[in-house]
């Protein structure tokens, strides 16, 4: 199912970074300002953003051509405060598609920014989701110049992210505390989300 929702009325999982922010921090300030007001704010964008955007469904065509399955692409939801719109989901996993000059670095290490682990986080608290993963394509100069090449599928790596009962709570509780300063117009703080942690664990 798909549902169309004013953005700034809702944190998506591109913004799942800023609720961890520290609350006293410009950056969150600003971005918090804008949710309270319900203004729209334009995402910045970069050349590597527009051509993860241009090749999202071509590597999930090699993705599914190579696995021989069929997933759903684009679907959204929202639960709360939070909304998700998704890449592809596949039977009880979320993946998000991440074109990314690094995507050789994330395989060598083993590891994914932490904001992208966020955004999986998040998915999968809006869904009810517990399986994860990014499924990443090496991006070089080349493919930022001309986006519209034939795909390699040596460059495509499917990267498993897991994501743990605790920390798709935290993930709740930290959105539940930002919906309850929503709806009471005003800034979060430490000491407030504390309060709320407490009283959650001692329902």
């Amino acid at each position: 199912m798909t549902v169309k929702v004013d953005r700034e009325l809702y944190i998506g999982g591109s913004e799942a970074n800023y609720i961890y922010m520290n609350y006293d921090t410009k950056t969150f300030q600003t971005w918090w300002a804008y949710k309270l007001a319900g203004i729209p704010r334009e995402a910045p964008a970069n050349r590597n953003m527009e051509v993860g955007t241009i090749l999202e469904n071509e590597i999930l065509d090699l993705y599914e051509q190579i696995h021989n399955v069929k997933g759903e692409r684009g679907l959204s939801k929202v639960k709360g405060i939070a909304r998700a719109n998704t890449d592809y989901i596949l039977g009880d996993k979320v993946i998000d598609v991440k074109a990314s000059n690094q995507a050789f670095e994330w395989v060598l290490t083993g590891t994914i920014p932490i904001h992208y682990r966020r955004q999986l986080i998040h998915y999968c608290y809006v869904f009810e989701i517990k399986k994860a993963s990014i499924l990443a394509y090496q991006v070089d100069d080349s493919l930022l110049a001309n986006p519209f090449q034939e795909l390699d599928e040596k460059l495509m790596f499917e990267i498993d992210v897991k994501i743990t009962l605790d920390k798709i709570k935290e993930h709740e509780i930290r959105l539940q505390y930002l919906e309850k300063c929503r709806a009471k117009y005003e800034f979060p703080t430490k000491e407030g989300l504390d309060v709320f942690r407490e009283a959650r664990e001692d329902r």
